[in-house]
């Protein structure tokens, strides 16, 4: 993959004008994101070329860079719009953390190493996971001072090393554990079952995984689990940071990376940010549903989803305001 380009999907100077159309069609309706439903958002070509990144996240190789959108033409309210509108061709869209429609990723000043604390809401290097969504979308708005790179890895690549140099492995990665809901999940704070890392469903292999949340969910029970189990989790992390497994990313203003969290871990570097809030670094992430997509085993599909909504469809509000 890295020498092939083919993983960037560009858009061309049309299908961003047909985007900005779309855009002041539902502006001139007075809708904003999470108000319009696809067809509010006609993209006649457009539509097809993201249907076809779709599909090769989901039945290829897992992940595609979406390139071209010019992100610095618009403000943030106009850019949620857009990426609302982009998103209504791609899937379902779900609530994430704390039912949140669109999120704003950016470094709120936490510190990671306090329990429940999201990694995304600070800047410390992150381990390899996937989010607990059929697809993920991340729209890069503005980039840090300096890191903060992307990487993924194919965690069907890492389940074939695993499965020829220590299978042995294999069995505590199926039946799989309990995930810490960092502060959302109301009762014990952990999955009330153990999520499977590996499942297999009607012959199509999956993967959902978290090393972090496996991590705190000991820290905030006390559950004890064995060292070798921990460290067959410990292996995934390795292998996903494994330099021939690895792929790097930097994202530019605009972009906008599409996984397949079943196929596919991501996570990101540290970063120093700017000191100027306006161009702090912020990414803008959307969670989407396509249960029709992929055999998935029902504990591994709500996955370890935080917040009241836990990931339920986000309805289309259709509240028309006054113009001006």
């Amino acid at each position: 993959m890295r020498g092939d380009s083919s993983w960037i999907a560009r858009l061309s100077p049309a299908m961003c004008e047909e985007i900005d159309q779309a855009l002041r069609a539902v502006e001139a309706r007075g809708l904003d994101a999470a108000e319009f439903a696809a067809e509010d958002f006609p993209l006649p070509r457009t539509g097809d070329f993201l249907r076809r990144c779709r599909d090769e996240v989901e039945r290829g190789r897992g992940f595609v860079l979406i390139r071209g959108l010019p992100a610095e033409q618009y403000d943030l309210a106009r850019l949620r719009r857009i990426y609302w509108g982009i998103g209504t061709h791609l899937g379902v869209a779900v609530y994430q953390t704390g039912g949140a429609e669109i999120l704003d990723i950016s470094d709120k000043g936490q510190d990671v190493r306090q329990l429940g604390v999201k990694p995304h809401d600070t800047n410390a290097e992150q381990r390899p996971h996937s989010d607990p969504a059929d697809l993920v979308a991340l729209l890069c708005v503005r980039k840090a001072h300096s890191g903060g790179t992307s990487h993924i890895a194919s965690s069907m690549a890492i389940y074939n090393e695993i499965l020829a140099t220590r299978p042995d492995q294999l069995a505590c990665l199926r039946r799989g554990f309990r995930c810490d809901l960092r502060g959302d999940g109301g009762g014990p704070g952990v999955t009330p079952d153990p999520i499977p890392v590996f499942s297999e469903i009607e012959g199509v292999l999956s993967c959902v995984f978290n090393a972090s949340t496996i991590k705190d969910a000991q820290r905030r029970t006390g559950e004890i689990v064995p060292a070798e189990e921990m460290a067959a989790v410990d292996h995934m992390v390795e292998l996903a940071r494994r330099d021939d497994i690895r792929l790097d990313m930097d994202f530019e203003p605009g972009d906008i990376q599409l996984l397949n969290n079943f196929t596919i871990l991501h996570w990101r570097g540290a970063f120093t940010d700017h000191a100027e809030a306006e161009r702090r670094r912020l990414l803008l992430r959307l969670w989407f549903s396509r249960p029709t997509a992929r055999p998935v085993a029902p504990v591994m599909r709500s996955g370890y989803i935080t917040g009241a909504e836990k990931g339920q469809p986000i309805p289309v509000r259709r509240r028309l305001r006054q113009a001006g």
